[in-house]
């Protein structure tokens, strides 16, 4: 039996005993079947049925939504030569940092016989079949200003930079890049958190969401994580953002709301220097001068 056969014979078994088959191959067996996805994949980490444009993870910490969106984007690369897929995090460092050489980034997940070279200087990923990936910084929207896409991974969409309205601004300049290919298509992966873009995307028609919690992923977590952090967060707001992936809401009838305060934050700048003198010591150093000056030290103004 190949290894297509023997992995679409496991895919039909429960998890339980796909596990457990999975268990009684030989390690050479083992290796050949492992980069099939959908034998370990639990159902929010595969894409919805149906067409759609933007496919949103929005889903609490450790819910796998990296290796989802990573495994998506290989999927992608390797059955279309011609994809030419946009890496979009928070900056540059982090893109490389999870996206491509992270625990469950591309360079990670990928087999050995599909293993995408890496060019840094270049930003660029290009697999063997010649599909290619290049990563960008939503901090610096322009740069995606031009490029042209037939798909794109945004990872972490929630914590862009607000300011100015960057994020809205790179989020709009991707869309406006992706006319490759038959069907273009984004996917985003985020721990929500309430900033305008999420709601705007959240409330797009075109959208197909996934949501779940901390919990949905446990056979994959350490149970003393698990145990910690539920002590620590659950029940408290942060603890249903963070871990339950709830999109926390405002208040109503709120005077600030969360959407406004992020669409008003600025960007980080030098502080503005200003001397300020105390009052009392404005008044000793004109007693001071008084004196001097009748004494015929200090001439008089």
């Amino acid at each position: 039996m190949d290894a297509d056969s023997r992995a679409a014979s496991l895919l039909a078994l429960p998890l339980e005993e796909r596990r457990a088959a999975f268990k009684r191959l030989s390690s050479e067996q083992r290796r050949n079947i492992r980069s099939y996805w959908r034998l370990w994949a639990h159902e929010g980490q595969l894409p919805p049925a149906g067409c759609w444009q933007t496919w949103l993870i929005m889903a609490g910490r450790g819910f796998g939504k990296t290796r989802a969106g990573a495994e998506w984007a290989r999927s992608v690369a390797e059955k279309d030569p011609a994809a030419r897929i946009a890496l979009v995090s928070a900056s540059l460092a982090e893109a490389r940092m999870v996206m491509i050489e992270g625990a469950s980034g591309l360079l990670s997940v990928a087999p050995a016989t599909m293993r995408p070279a890496f060019e840094p200087s270049k930003r660029k990923l290009t697999w063997p079949n010649g599909a290619s990936a290049a990563i960008y910084s939503a901090g610096e929207p322009d740069s995606l200003r031009g490029p042209q896409h037939s798909h794109a991974w945004c990872d972490e969409i929630a914590k862009w930079d607000q300011a100015g309205g960057r994020a809205e601004a790179a989020w709009d300049n991707l869309l406006l890049g992706l006319r490759l290919g038959e069907f273009p298509q984004v996917v985003a992966t985020t721990t929500p958190r309430a900033v305008p873009l999420l709601h705007r995307i959240v409330a797009s028609p075109e959208v197909a969401i996934t949501r779940g919690s901390t919990e949905v992923n446990r056979r994959n977590l350490p149970a003393g994580f698990l145990r910690s952090v539920r002590r620590e967060f659950g029940g408290t707001a942060l603890g249903r953002q963070e871990l339950d992936g709830e999109l926390l809401t405002d208040i109503e009838g709120a005077l600030w709301t969360r959407a406004l305060l992020e669409r008003c934050r600025e960007p980080l700048s030098e502080p503005a220097v200003r001397v300020v003198v105390d009052i009392e010591a404005r008044t000793a150093i004109a007693a001071i001068a008084s004196a001097l000056t009748e004494a015929g030290i200090f001439p008089s103004i």
